[in-house]
């Protein structure tokens, strides 16, 4: 019975598609002849369709044939059309549209009607409704929106290229003007000087200033300044000159700290010799071999807690029997844990990670003073330590732009907190970035607590502090969440996207830069044990959209469980850091992958960046309390919290907008008892609407 129902209905199915076939084929040929007889009228009948044609649809007798064959040409060849009725909709009303511009066109131009009558039937409709201008307007309006959905293209899109093009022009415009208007008076010398002056005081030459410049070198700028010419030349443009040139000499420049504060690398010797990583490699083979499982070494590679030995498996050899031995490799080599990375990314080898004997220390200045790290541009380059072969490793973390950090107690996880803040504190001012810093066990993070670096949206730059509290937490995250919003705001009304543009558009105007905000959560168990919910909803809102307005989240959590790692939170933070970790569950929860199981403990991570394949292994950097207290201790000499309350000035805003309001209301009140030559309740209640506003 079910075999004749299906035979039944592939026969209908069979028939529909020979009958559109059929139907696209006469499509096709119909748009051909059609575009023949419009191109070559030849005949009585050839001349009659290019007449009815051109009658009916004017200029539009060219497109029309060729949509009717493209039409035939999709049923004809049965391809899927996605939305077909849509589709068709939208070319009839690209065609009507089209049409009804010919004739508004033919009409205001010629005097003659290039639509048909199609065309005329629209321009006389639209013109009836809005008049000849909005007759244009709704034709031009509505094609462009009809095209914009036909080619999937958005309408907001279209606008915001526009208007960047046209902003373009204009600056440029403005540029080559200002250049004419300098190279007229070339003879005169203190006509250049003038226009030169914004120049010289530029936002890189105040970064210039506030790094290290001496203080010599700050008035020389303001020594060989003509005192006497600028206040006769503009006087428009003075007092924004001297507004920018105020602050550079008032406000003492804030150093960063230098490196002679950090601790020194010690000199160790705990590498193997390289006959000992020979021997090891032959050990290691042997071991294979035992288990019928035949490699060869083809590269050692030796790092600070770790080696890596590569290995190219015979042919014919599963890397699951490799994978599968890793507890008797470790037993053969005499090693605590072994981590097998089957296969290595980009190589036709199995990486097999043995720990040393003895352990290497990673310190921080180390990898700070590395050229390829002190060289990075970025205000947000953390040094998170060494790789396996020994080299220093950096990330930068704005493209991250969330970072979740993961492990048991022990394993170096606030270590790594502290380096990367560390890291920040090392190479950017408290102008540029600002910590907002969470701390449940009020243990690690407190240190930081007075440094000028310190963000707190609860209250103000004179009573920031480290939040400690988990209640005051969830409070600070929701305050956070509006202080993304009211960036939202300005940046839309500045017209940019992100806050590198709306940097770069303030440096233009000599205002100073907005601030970067990163979030640390040492203890996210402890908030979501408390909280859970609306934590969860803040962080989930900042991880979506707090990027573009500046925003980074660093969340540390020394229980990866799913109740404090939910899935929510994992899908908004790409980037992970994993120390080890007691079981594969865990390693799985924080890196979708096992692996952390396997690693010592003391600084060693698996760190997975955003959108890599396979984590990268890593030694972290040490951090001692006393760099870290000498660093914040440097900063604090400098100078103090300091930030705009913005929710201060919202606050004064709407207070004036309710005062402005009343007087209003005030003003209308008196007007109609003026006017009525009377008062009461009643006669301000019917006015107002209200009888506590009456």
């Amino acid at each position: 019975m079910r075999s004749n129902f299906l035979k039944a209905s592939s026969k209908i199915q069979q028939q529909s598609r020979r009958r559109r076939e059929l139907l696209g084929i006469l499509l096709m040929g119909l748009g051909a002849l059609s575009l023949y007889c419009v191109l070559f009228p030849a005949g009585v009948w050839g001349r009659h369709i290019k007449v009815t044609m051109s009658w009916a649809f004017g200029w539009n007798r060219f497109f029309f044939p060729i949509w009717v064959s493209y039409v035939g040409l999709r049923m004809a060849l049965s391809k899927p059309w996605p939305q077909a009725a849509l589709r068709l909709a939208l070319w009839a009303g690209v065609f009507f549209l089209s049409c009804t511009f010919f004739s508004l066109f033919g009409d205001a131009a010629f005097q003659k009607n290039f639509g048909g009558i199609l065309g005329l039937t629209g321009a006389r409709f639209l013109s009836r409704l809005f008049g000849a201008p909005g007759a244009w307007l709704v034709s031009l309006l509505g094609l462009g929106l009809v095209s914009c959905g036909m080619f999937r293209v958005s309408p907001v899109r279209v606008f915001e290229v526009v208007v960047e093009r046209l902003r373009k022009d204009i600056d440029e415009w403005r540029e080559a003007r200002q250049q004419a208007v300098v190279k007229k008076p070339p003879v005169v010398k203190p006509r250049p000087l003038a226009p030169s002056l914004p120049n010289v005081v530029t936002p890189p030459v105040i970064s210039q200033v506030q790094k290290a410049a001496p203080a010599e070198e700050a008035r020389k700028p303001v020594a060989e300044k003509p005192a006497k010419v600028v206040p006769p030349k503009d006087k428009k443009e003075k007092p924004s000159e001297s507004s920018q040139t105020v602050p550079v000499p008032t406000s003492t420049p804030y150093q960063l700290p230098p490196l002679d504060l950090l601790a020194d690398p010690k000199v160790q010797t705990t590498q193997l010799s390289e006959k000992d990583l020979v021997a090891n490699a032959q050990l290691l083979e042997q071991t294979l071999a035992n288990f019928s499982v035949l490699a060869k070494t083809i590269d050692i590679h030796p790092g600070p807690v770790i080696t890596r030995y590569d290995l190219e498996p015979a042919p014919g050899v599963k890397i699951s029997s490799i994978v599968s031995l890793a507890d008797d490799v470790a037993l053969a080599m005499k090693a605590t844990r072994v981590r097998v990375l089957a296969p290595i990314p980009g190589k036709g080898a199995v990486g097999i990670e043995i720990p040393n004997p003895k352990s290497a220390l990673v310190t921080l200045k180390e990898i700070i003073a590395d050229p390829r790290v002190s060289g990075a541009k970025s205000l947000l380059t953390v040094a998170l330590g060494k790789t396996s072969s020994g080299e220093p490793y950096a990330t930068d973390l704005a493209p991250m732009p969330h970072l979740l950090v993961a492990g048991a107690t022990g394993s170096g996880k606030s270590v790594c907190v502290h380096s990367l803040i560390m890291s920040v504190l090392m190479r950017a001012t408290p102008d540029r970035v600002k910590f907002m810093l969470i701390d449940p066990k009020r243990l690690e993070l407190p240190t930081y607590d007075g440094m000028p670096h310190l963000y707190d949206p609860r209250t103000g730059p004179e009573a920031a502090q480290v939040i400690t509290h988990p209640k005051e937490a969830a409070k600070a995250l929701v305050r956070l969440v509006k202080v993304m919003e009211h960036r939202y705001e300005i940046f839309a009304k500045a017209n940019v996207r992100n806050i590198e543009g709306y940097n770069e558009k303030r440096a233009k105007e000599g205002l100073p830069p907005e601030f970067y905000i990163i979030v640390v959560i040492d203890e996210l168990a402890d908030l979501m044990l408390i909280s859970a919910r609306e934590v969860e909803d803040c962080i989930q809102r900042l991880a979506q959209m707090a990027r573009a307005v500046g925003i980074h989240l660093v969340l540390a959590t020394q229980r990866p469980s799913v109740d404090v790692i939910t899935g929510v939170i994992k899908a908004n933070l790409p980037a992970r850091i994993a120390f080890r970790v007691a079981s594969q569950t865990d390693s799985r929860v924080i890196l979708d992958t096992i692996g952390a199981e396997s690693l010592v403990g003391s600084g060693d991570m698996l760190f997975l960046p955003a959108g890599a394949p396979a984590p990268i292994r890593l030694q972290g950097a040490y951090v001692t309390e006393k760099e870290v207290e000498a660093v914040v201790g440097f900063a604090k000499q400098q100078a103090k919290p300091h930030y705009e309350d913005i929710f201060a000035v919202i606050a004064a805003q709407e207070s004036a907008k309710e005062d402005a309001e009343t007087v209003n209301e005030m003003n209308e009140a008196l007007r109609l008892i003026m006017e009525r030559k009377r008062v009461s309740q009643d006669l301000l209640k019917a006015h107002f609407g209200s009888s506590a506003r009456a």
